[in-house]
């Protein structure tokens, strides 16, 4: 929890209902439950994330935690869904801080380059995104910050002028760039694509209550009335 772990926490806690909506229609196929059923175990798994995380736990923890449940399923199901929830959620959170971290530190260290793990667990679709470099607020950013995908450990790595200079890369030409968005591979499911911050931002709107809208004398009117049936 090194990164950004209060922002980690509330990120987490904010997005309660983007993320036990996103969960719901993974764990309905992994167990193939009932959307209620699944719902119940998505929220149940956000609830106790949030609580490990508050305790500054890691996995084993929340995994503890998780297994006092009564899910019904399997010791190994169980574990083996709140592994998945556990680690795809933490990346989310992660991405997200660092995204929005970089984006704040953007005057200091106004350039970022992509980072790919290139082993045999990579996507080779992904591999050209070792390529980019580019300023932060280029609109690059708002379309293709890793990760790509659940299991995607692609990254970025924010820079100064003066590392910018030092290095022998330079920014990415516009050419090159349309032909590395043409290879990138997004595998994110449609349901998780809002926990992205840095494409689809979360705005809270309150709700607007849609009742009479009456004038103060209208009002006084109405509760003359009430106070003559006492």
């Amino acid at each position: 929890m090194l990164l950004g772990a209060d922002d980690i926490i509330d990120w987490v806690a904010d997005r309660q209902q983007l993320l036990v909506a996103a969960w719901t229609t993974e764990i309905a196929v992994a167990t193939e439950w009932d959307r209620p059923f699944a719902e119940a175990l998505a929220s149940e798994l956000h609830d106790a994330m949030t609580m490990t995380l508050l305790n500054t736990a890691g996995e084993r923890g929340f995994l503890d935690l998780v297994a006092r449940s009564n899910t019904g399923l399997s010791s190994l199901a169980e574990r083996q869904i709140a592994e998945r929830f556990f680690g795809v959620t933490l990346k989310l959170g992660r991405a997200a801080c660092r995204s929005e971290r970089e984006r704040r530190n953007a005057r200091t260290m106004p350039f970022k380059r992509g980072t790919v793990v290139g082993d045999e667990r990579t996507d080779r679709a992904h591999l050209p995104f070792a390529d980019v470099l580019l300023p932060v607020d280029h609109e690059f950013w708002s379309r293709w910050h890793p990760p790509f995908g659940m299991d995607c450990r692609c990254g970025t790595i924010p820079m100064t002028r003066s590392q910018l200079g030092r290095s022998p890369r330079t920014v990415t030409s516009d050419a090159a760039l349309a032909v590395i968005e043409r290879q990138l591979v997004d595998a994110w499911p449609t349901a998780f694509k809002p926990l992205l911050d840095f494409r689809q931002p979360v705005v809270l709107v309150a709700e607007k209550l849609t009742g009479p809208n009456l004038s103060a004398q209208q009002l006084a009117d109405v509760m003359r009335i009430f106070k003559a049936e006492d």
